[in-house]
């Protein structure tokens, strides 16, 4: 992660220019679809940033990048729904031996970032920099920030302490106030190219990778992570499930008992990939009719309200169970659509 991916090249340049001129915005705003690169490119802009002999990119060898590679540079930071961390050179940004500034309680686990995260930062913020040089946090998921943290960091993001920079990554952007989107340098990520992912995707030593990278979407990132698994035997599993529930050889209850219920969030976000694949085919195809286009309205508004509902206190057999009784209701509209 030292080096930005190959398809974000021109972005590495345009960026890393502006941080030369010392132009690099307070806040930065980096969206697009998951496994495009977005916490990647972030990464290797911090390192950059703080790197002590950097040349084009960080160096990785210096006090600084040594730090940051396990999370225990002093000016680099994540905030999330795990609290205030040292950022780490890791998939995760987050490594066993960085540092822990502030955790909610155990017995607190959010899915939001809190006011109390939010003002943890704001006052290390206010600290003087280690070494003199810039302190950077990333806000991760930005999609997480509820109304009470994200009006504790718009006076920061206004009025911000000299050398500091917020780089916000969401695949949600639209769902962030449109106060704080407006105060933010705004980086869209799209999806490379076929040939430029599947040259990088070979190049990791993937497995099936046309496969993997058709499954992510053309996701690099997340079809790398498919190809190295088991993921992609599992998805031609849950597809066979889901087309013998649809034709009536498989019962609702069963099949929703199939799904473990570790894996029932991924099922569904697999779910709602998969069935608007094969409505773009069913709305493309010579023999699509209006029946049908409400068939598949309905049955992807079910599978959004359960990815909802999975967030919340919902027992996930019973949200699996009711979610393939709308598909055993609408898949003979929709099958024989196809």
């Amino acid at each position: 992660m030292w080096r930005p991916l190959p398809w974000q090249q021109d972005l590495w340049i345009e960026l890393t220019a502006q941080i030369l001129q010392n132009r690099l915005s307070h806040a930065l705003l980096l969206s697009g679809p998951q496994g495009v690169g977005k916490r990647w490119f972030a990464r290797a802009l911090v390192a950059f940033l703080l790197c002590e002999q950097r040349s084009g990119y960080a160096c990785g060898r210096c006090r600084s990048c040594q730090q940051l590679a396990v999370g225990a540079h002093p000016n680099a930071s994540v905030v999330g729904p795990d609290g205030l961390l040292g950022l780490a050179m890791t998939a995760t940004g987050q490594h066993e031996q960085g540092l822990v500034h502030w955790q909610p309680d155990a017995d607190k686990k959010r899915r939001d970032i809190s006011i109390d995260a939010a003002r943890k930062l704001i006052s290390r913020f206010a600290l003087a920099s280690h070494y003199g040089g810039a302190r950077m946090a990333l806000v991760d998921p930005a999609d997480a920030l509820n109304s009470n943290s994200v009006n504790a960091l718009l006076k920061t993001i206004e009025e911000p302490p000299p050398a500091t920079h917020l780089i916000l990554i969401g695949e949600r952007p639209q769902s962030l106030p449109a106060t704080l989107r407006s105060r933010c340098q705004r980086i869209r990520f799209a999806v490379p190219s076929a040939s430029a992912a599947l040259a990088w995707l070979k190049a990791q030593g993937t497995r099936d990778e046309e496969q993997a990278l058709q499954a992510a979407h053309g996701a690099p990132l997340r079809a790398l992570e498919l190809g190295q698994g088991d993921a992609l035997a599992q998805q031609r599993e849950w597809a066979e499930l889901w087309n013998a529930v649809g034709r009536r050889r498989k019962d609702p209850v069963s099949a929703a008992a199939t799904i473990e219920r570790d894996a029932v969030a991924a099922h569904l976000q697999w779910v709602w990939s998969w069935l608007h694949a094969q409505f773009r085919t069913a709305a493309l195809a010579p023999t699509a009719d209006a029946k049908a286009f409400k068939a598949w309205t309905q049955v992807l508004d079910e599978v959004v309200e359960a990815n909802r509902l999975i967030g919340g206190n919902a027992q996930p057999q019973m949200l699996l169970e009711s979610l393939f009784v709308q598909w055993l209701r609408l898949a003979p509209a929709l099958l024989g659509s196809r």
